[in-house]
């Protein structure tokens, strides 16, 4: 049997089910392999399965391309991974397929699908499967399985009848996964931005315990933090090392250092096998304090990415952010203290946000002086509160088919979208512009190959915000 996971050719997205945003989206572009898809390939690749992986967006080439690679591959199975504002144009693969091989069976994962399930089988005849949840174990289980009545996790069509099978439980312990088939895709297209060096992600645990209105988290993972331990994480970062000679990583986790005994555990092994490596991470600002941070800067972190949010209390309150704007300037303090540097998200244009309110998250950013930042807009995503919220008040748009967080895709009460977006110019100008900002970002450059990517950068970072 043989497999074909692709990246459609719609766009350079994150195509993580808790992320869908545009590359472009972001002041500082970072390119990540897809793990979704690497995961379930070597799920499937552990039942003989031949696969192959195709990211369209990073690889080059559009629907002629997947055409030609889909007819002389020719697989029984096509899994596209897809996101919520790219949807309708990414299953424009279903029918590209079923031309050219009419019994290959089509499979779909993303997070739009936990609410939109059944409609989406309705609208597209040529889609057999919805993968619902964490799909590597479901996907060996759709191909091995005889009766797909009996997978949790999946809806599906069986003779033009729609059929919504029982929710699938998380899976408690994360060291039974496989690697992700790394020798499937181009390692060294997905770069760290200053250096341009490969960097590999590595999933570290998944779920989150806290209730931000505007995440998908709880939908996609749960709310229960389950932890891969720290040896098997060490192991994939050394079979990283030493079979691809990849030295920089992205730890992917939804609450990195939500558990400080392990996370020292985790930082420990790294130093323990002398890997000399370099990582980032994502954290929440209460839960950094000096020890775990030390530890983190040790082993080899060199950025944090920080969800601030907000510079106004009360809109934090509103969003259930459960931080304080006195924790996020004691992280971001902190982080700089011990040279680690800082990329703060900021998220405007909730309901309730005005132009002070936005003003404050301008004006905080600019005492907090974080290496770098961004600006974004909320995404109602299906499922989440804030899609309730929206609703509401009547702010939730007809099309959500546009890009997440660089451009708004609703009012507030007070603001029009139209303002929303010239206030994330302005405030972007605002904070990258200052003249001490730029002097200690040149100062902070390390080597001339890393100049000239700042240079680029910052010309991206200009064609953005004027």
């Amino acid at each position: 049997m043989k497999a074909l996971l692709i990246n459609p050719p719609t766009g350079l997205y994150v195509r993580e089910d808790r992320c869908q945003s545009s590359v472009s989206d972001f002041t500082v572009s970072v390119t990540r392999p897809p793990m979704d898809l690497m995961m379930m390939a070597s799920s499937l690749e552990a039942v003989k399965v031949i696969c192959r992986i195709k990211d369209y967006p990073m690889e080059g080439g559009g629907w002629d391309s997947f055409k030609k690679d889909f007819s002389d591959f020719n697989p029984d199975l096509l899994v596209l991974s897809i996101t919520t504002p790219t949807i309708k144009d990414d299953f424009l693969a279903l029918a590209i397929a079923r031309e050219v091989n009419p019994q290959v069976l089509t499979v779909a994962k993303g997070a739009h699908f936990s609410i939109y399930d059944s409609q989406i089988l309705k609208e597209y005849e040529n889609l057999d499967i919805i993968i619902k949840g964490e799909s590597e174990t479901v996907i060996r289980e759709i191909i091995t399985g005889d009766n797909w009545a009996s997978i949790p996790g999946i809806s599906y069509r069986v003779k033009g009848e729609i059929k919504i099978n029982k929710p699938r439980p998380f899976l408690n312990d994360l060291d039974k996964l496989p690697f992700p088939a790394r020798h499937l895709v181009r390692n060294k297209l997905y770069v760290r931005p200053d250096t341009q060096e490969p960097m590999a992600v590595i999933e570290t645990s998944r779920g989150c315990p806290y209730d931000c209105i505007f995440c998908l988290v709880k939908e996609v993972a749960g709310k229960k933090v389950r932890c891969r331990s720290p040896k098997i994480v060490v192991d994939e970062i050394e079979e990283c090392v030493n079979k691809y000679n990849i030295r920089n990583f992205h730890f992917k986790s939804d609450t990195f250092t939500w558990n400080k005994p392990w996370v020292l555990e985790l930082c420990q092994e790294i130093r323990k096998r002398k890997l000399k490596i370099e990582w980032i991470c994502n954290s929440r600002v209460d839960t950094l304090d000096n020890e775990r941070l030390l530890w983190m800067k040790k082993a080899g972190c060199w950025a944090i990415g920080l969800g601030v949010e907000s510079g106004n209390q009360q809109i934090l309150d509103k969003i259930k952010k459960g931080i304080t704007l006195g924790q996020a300037k004691q992280a971001v303090t902190l982080c700089r203290k011990l040279g680690v540097k800082t990329y703060a998200y900021f998220i405007i244009g909730f309901p309730w946000d005005t132009e002070e309110s936005i003003n404050d998250s301008l004006s905080f950013a600019l005492k907090l002086k974080p290496a770098f930042l961004d600006f974004f807009f909320p995404y109602p995503f299906p499922g989440t509160e804030l899609e309730m919220i929206a609703k509401d008040y009547y702010l939730m748009p007809v099309n959500l088919e546009v890009n997440a967080y660089a451009e708004p895709v609703m009012n507030t009460l007070v603001l029009s979208k139209e303002r929303l977006s010239v206030i994330r110019k302005h405030a972007l100008r605002k904070f990258y512009l200052r003249p001490g900002y730029i002097f200690s970002t040149l100062c902070s450059i390390k080597s001339p190959g890393e100049l000239l990517n700042y240079i680029n950068y910052g010309i991206s970072t200009l064609r953005k915000i004027f």
